[in-house]
C-alpha cells in the first residue's frame, strides 16, 4: 500500500467521526446497515476516539478536527462523578451521567483521555480529573488480590440485569490498564502510580493472564484458570486490549525480562495464526492493536505480514456513499459498522504514516 492510501484511510475515519459525533460529544458504537439502527457509544470508545482525533488535527490541520476532539472531551467530563459528598467522587459512569455503572476497565480509558487531553489542550482541570479517578480507583477499583474489578454498580440496589458483571472473573482486559498509570506517572512524575500494585499486575499479567500459547485469557479469581467459557467469548484473543502495550510500560519501570518475553510470546501467537486474507481473527481490531506493539517494541514484522494485514484491514473500510457509513469499518463483516477498532487505527496509521507519536506509545 502506498502512504496517501493510508493517510486517506485515515482522513476518511476522521471525516466520519466528525458527521457522527453529536454536538454533545456521543458517536454512535454500531450502526446496523440494514435498518440503519443506532448503538450509541461508551466513555471507553469516545476516549480513543479523542486521541485519534487531536492526532488528525496535528496531522491535516482541519479545525473541525479539534472541534470534534472538543466536543469529545466535554461528554467524558460529563460522566465523571464531581460531586465531594459521594463515595465516588471521580469515577466515571459507563454511557451516560444518569448511569448507575461502570465497567472498570472502561471507565480507566476515559480517565486515560483525560491525561492526553491535558497535554494537548495545556489543560490542568484535565490532568485533575485523571488524578481523582486514579484515586478512586484505589479505594474501589481493585480487589482483595490486587487485580482490578471487571465493573461495579454506584448503587447497589440499582441492578440492570443485562450487564454483565463478572467478579469472580479477572479479566484479561487489565493488563491495558497498566498504561493508564503509567501514562500518569509520566505526567505528574508521582512514583506512586507505578508502585506496588502497578508490579503487581504486570506479573500476574505474565504469570497468570498469559497462557502456554501465548495469548492472554481471562482467569477464574477463584483458581488462576480460565473458565470453561469465557464471559466474553474470545474477544481478546489476538487483540489484546492493549495489554502488551501494558507490559512494555511495565518494562520501562521494571526492566524484567518476563515482561519483554510476554510481548514476544503473544506477537509469535498471532503472526503464526494469520488467515490466509491478511486477519489475525475474524475482527479487524487486532490489525492496529497488533502492529502497534510490534512497531512500539522494535518487533520484527515480516513485510509480507503486516501488508497482508492492512490489506485486509482496509477491505473493511465502507465506500463512499451513506454518510453514517462511508469511512467507518464493518469490523466484523456481520451487517453493522463498529467503532471499537476505528479509534485505534487513527491513531496507528498516523503514527506510521504520519509522524504523530503521542498516542497508544509507552515512551
Amino acid at each position: 500500500m502506498e502512504k496517501n492510501d493510508f493517510l486517506l484511510s485515515a482522513q476518511r475515519i476522521a471525516d466520519w467521526y466528525c458527521r457522527n459525533t453529536t454536538n454533545d460529544g456521543r458517536t454512535p458504537f454500531l450502526i446496523y446497515t440494514d435498518r440503519h439502527e443506532v448503538v450509541p457509544g461508551y466513555e471507553w470508545s469516545t476516549a480513543f476516539a479523542l486521541m485519534g482525533m487531536l492526532s488528525a488535527y496535528k496531522v491535516f490541520g482541519k479545525s473541525e478536527y479539534q472541534q470534534t476532539a472538543g466536543r469529545m472531551l466535554g461528554y467524558l467530563k460529563s460522566l465523571q462523578i464531581m460531586d465531594p459528598s459521594s463515595p465516588h467522587y471521580g469515577a466515571f459512569r459507563e454511557v451516560t451521567p444518569e448511569t448507575n455503572w461502570c465497567y472498570v476497565r472502561d471507565a480507566l480509558s476515559a480517565a486515560w483521555g483525560m491525561i492526553e487531553a491535558a497535554e494537548v489542550f495545556g489543560d490542568k482541570e484535565c490532568l485533575d480529573r485523571a488524578l481523582l479517578w486514579a484515586e478512586w480507583f484505589m479505594r474501589h477499583g481493585i480487589d482483595e488480590t490486587g487485580w482490578p474489578l471487571w465493573g461495579l454498580y454506584f448503587d447497589p440496589e440499582k441492578i440492570v440485569e443485562q450487564v454483565q458483571m463478572c467478579n469472580d472473573i479477572h479479566g484479561c482486559f487489565h493488563g491495558g490498564s497498566l498504561n493508564f498509570f503509567y501514562r500518569l506517572f509520566r505526567a505528574t512524575g508521582d512514583r506512586r502510580w507505578v508502585g506496588g500494585f502497578f508490579e503487581h499486575m504486570a506479573d500476574y499479567f505474565v504469570s497468570t493472564i498469559q497462557q502456554e500459547d501465548g495469548f492472554f485469557r481471562s482467569v477464574e479469581k477463584a483458581t488462576g484458570k480460565p473458565p470453561a467459557a469465557d464471559p466474553q467469548n474470545g474477544l481478546h484473543r489476538a487483540n489484546d486490549d492493549l495489554g502488551t502495550l501494558g507490559l512494555l510500560c511495565a518494562s520501562r519501570i521494571y526492566p524484567k525480562p518476563a515482561y519483554h518475553e510476554g510481548i514476544c510470546k503473544f506477537l509469535e501467537a498471532v503472526f503464526s495464526r494469520q488467515n490466509a486474507d491478511g486477519a489475525f481473527e475474524e475482527s479487524c481490531a487486532s490489525v492496529p492493536v497488533v502492529l502497534n506493539i510490534a512497531a512500539e517494541s522494535d518487533c520484527h514484522v515480516p513485510d509480507e505480514t503486516a501488508e497482508r494485514a492492512w490489506n485486509f484491514f482496509l477491505s473493511r473500510q465502507f465506500p463512499e456513499g451513506d454518510p453514517l457509513f462511508a469511512g467507518g469499518l464493518n469490523e466484523s463483516d456481520q451487517g453493522y459498522l463498529c467503532i471499537r477498532s476505528m479509534s485505534y487505527a487513527l491513531i496507528v496509521i498516523l503514527k506510521l504514516i504520519g509522524g504523530d507519536a503521542r498516542f497508544l506509545t509507552a515512551k
